[in-house]
């Protein structure tokens, strides 16, 4: 089987280049003539958009699997009638932190919270992981506090200088009066992310999937990874 990556930008080249662990499968990039062809793929999307109708129309068309790792798409609700598998992160760990809290947030919806993320300031997609976090807890997501400030990143976050360009950082804190806990997570580079995508592709290999939309968290759920 053929592995498309559709995107150019930090994450999909990584992909592109990390040693493949899919002995039976050739992982290429997606060029537009390949929408042509009929054979059944797995389509990486971690683009920006521009390739996403031909990409869908040719999951369609073939029953190919779709994993979309780009977030404010507009697979991240259609109704797919072919396999979609919305991702808004690919660290593992950190997809079972959402999972606690989508399964247990309704604890906290008496307590005063607070989210914020950070990203590298040429970021422009929503923050996907921090609307599901607050999506989770029934907060605003309008009230996530954002940076993008290299300063902030050094000082406020603890970002090292080396991975400005390169993280994603998250901190939920609930408050009970005098009370506190907070939820801290921090992803540097794109080696969590790149061994994350491994284990979606190998989880969609080993395992049968419907042709319906699935959030990465029913993965999770199923124990697939």
């Amino acid at each position: 089987m053929k592995i498309f990556i559709v995107g150019s930008g930090k994450l999909a080249n990584a992909i592109l280049s990390a040693p493949s662990s899919f002995p039976s499968c050739d992982v290429l990039k997606w060029e537009t003539d390949y929408a042509t062809t009929n054979e059944k793929t797995i389509i990486v999307h971690a683009g920006s958009g521009r390739q996403l109708d031909e990409c869908i129309e040719f999951c369609k068309k073939t029953g190919s699997i779709f994993i979309e790792l780009s977030t404010g798409l507009l697979t991240e609700s259609m109704a797919a009638d072919f396999t979609l598998i919305v991702c808004p992160n690919t660290s593992i760990l950190l997809l079972k932190t959402m999972n606690m809290l989508k399964l247990y947030g309704h604890y906290f919806s008496k307590d005063k919270i607070s989210i914020i993320e950070s990203h590298q300031s040429a970021k422009e997609s929503v923050p996907g992981t921090a609307y599901n976090f607050a999506h989770s807890l029934n907060f605003p997501s309008t009230d996530i506090k954002s940076i993008r400030e290299a300063d902030a990143q050094l000082n406020e976050v603890g970002i090292p200088a080396a991975y400005l360009d390169k993280h994603a950082y998250h901190k939920i804190t609930i408050e009970d009066g005098p009370d506190q806990v907070t939820i801290e997570t921090k992803v540097l580079g794109h080696d969590s992310y790149v061994n994350g995508v491994t284990k979606i592709i190998n989880a969609v290999l080993e395992n049968s999937f419907e042709k319906r939309a699935y959030n990465v968290l029913e993965l999770i759920d199923k124990n697939m990874l």
